[in-house]
């Protein structure tokens, strides 16, 4: 039974964005909070969103889709699509090297445009995507970046799960041009595979999901299921191995190995992190990718270390000192670890951990009309979806029917083909078309 208060939430975010969007044309966008490399280091800075998955129009226009898919409200619908206009008019203003990355290039644009065609019946917008993903995940000269969020990681995610979905050869040979990238360039040591995913930034090569091995991890173990290559298992479970070695028993968690001396932390003490990009959240989602394809004790116990901590972490939530509710470091998206492993793992009582989050932050944020805790450090609201309103408007639709609302932190789940592809009219404007 769907619980009407979540979409009620998602509907109430879904019509703010829509009220606060800013047109030009067919296109829109938002201004919001973001984090700007200034002279070496990061400042806030409140301007208009890019056009990326992460951070962009492009991110906003997914959540929108997805939202119209279960209000039919005609003002989201044109949201979401000024959202992938804007997108697709301003992928041209990435940077190159991050072109095939899901969350943070052209590759996220082609998903969501993908994405928006099957759920508005569009064939033109799916012919379209798909004519875009395959160039937009092609590796440039020069390419080093490697993980989920930036890199070769997430471009697997993406290419195999659309490969599948549309029986394109083409788009699996390109994920394959990546795994044999990780492949060549994986550090091997007596601790297992590791990759140096944000090169000069760390002394360590990094732990978890969206920056570190796990997430690549996942992406190899993908590559094995859809190859049946032994190499991508075996860099895979090599891959685990390597953060198996800097597991704590004591803390149930896997540290940050970011440098953290700008935050004033010595250098030897460990900070474990609760997060999709790092820290026990994000590798439960690894290993549970992980499990679904491979039969592994090791993997297992990891699940259950990764999903038992945050769990905890999940309970007794109480607003502002609970933190953010965004899906990338905070509880949206460690919550979304609960979620998909109530659905994969078939484990009822993690849906309720996940469900008591939106339902205290209902009680503590919307009845009192709170500002929402958005994901950008020492700032305010923001739109978009990693850091901000679609984001948590993402996961609000996730707890009312998740079986129709698959992660965006998880491409490669089971439920990843569940969406329906509801019966309206064609709707792609003729700027996106010939953008």
């Amino acid at each position: 039974m769907h619980d009407s208060c979540f979409l009620e939430t998602a509907d109430r975010i879904g019509t703010r964005l829509c009220r606060d969007a800013l047109w030009s044309g067919d296109r829109c966008n938002w201004l919001g909070w973001a984090m700007e490399a200034v002279n070496g280091s990061w400042l806030t800075a409140y301007r208009a969103q890019g056009s990326s998955l992460y951070d962009g129009t492009a991110g906003i226009a997914l959540f929108l889709g997805r939202l119209y898919n279960f209000t039919r409200d005609a003002l989201q619908k044109s949201a979401a699509l000024g959202a992938l206009n804007h997108a697709i008019s301003a992928a041209g203003d990435l940077d190159p090297t991050l072109r095939p990355a899901l969350y943070s290039g052209a590759t996220g644009i082609a998903y969501a445009t993908i994405e928006l065609g099957v759920l508005f019946n569009d064939d033109r917008m799916v012919t379209q995507g798909l004519k875009a993903l395959g160039p937009a995940a092609e590796i440039p000269d020069g390419y080093n970046w490697l993980d989920i969020i930036g890199g070769s990681a997430g471009a697997i995610q993406v290419l195999l799960e659309t490969a599948d979905r549309f029986c394109d050869s083409d788009l699996k040979e390109r994920a394959l041009k990546h795994g044999r990238l990780l492949l060549r360039t994986a550090v091997k040591s007596d601790r297992g595979w590791s990759w140096d995913t944000l090169p000069g930034q760390t002394e360590k090569h990094l732990l978890g999901y969206g920056h570190g091995a796990g997430g690549i991890g996942a992406a190899l173990a993908r590559l094995w299921s859809a190859t049946e290559n032994a190499e991508y298992r075996d860099a895979a479970l090599e891959s685990f191995r390597y953060e198996r070695s800097y597991f704590s028993p004591k803390d149930r968690n896997w540290p940050d190995l970011r440098s953290m001396a700008v935050y004033g932390v010595p250098k030897d003490q460990p900070v474990y992190a609760m997060a999709w990009c790092h820290g026990a959240p994000g590798i439960g989602l690894s290993r549970l990718c992980a499990a679904e394809l491979m039969e592994d004790a090791e993997i297992l116990q990891e699940l259950d270390d990764a999903v038992q901590t945050t769990a905890a972490a999940c309970s007794n939530i109480v607003f502002p000192a609970s933190g953010s509710l965004c899906l990338c470091h905070g509880l949206g998206g460690n919550a979304d670890l609960l979620l998909n492993a109530a659905e994969l793992r078939d484990r009822q009582d993690l849906r309720s951990i996940a469900e008591n989050v939106g339902h205290q932050a209902n009680l503590q944020l919307v009845r009192d009309n709170l500002p929402w805790p958005c994901g950008v450090t020492g700032a305010g609201e923001t739109p978009n979806l990693m850091l901000g309103l679609a984001g948590i408007g993402h996961f609000y639709l996730r707890l009312y029917d998740s079986a129709q609302v698959p992660s965006i932190l998880l491409l490669s789940s089971a439920n990843q083909h569940k969406v329906t592809r509801p019966v309206v009219e064609n709707s792609f404007t003729a700027a996106t078309a010939q953008s």
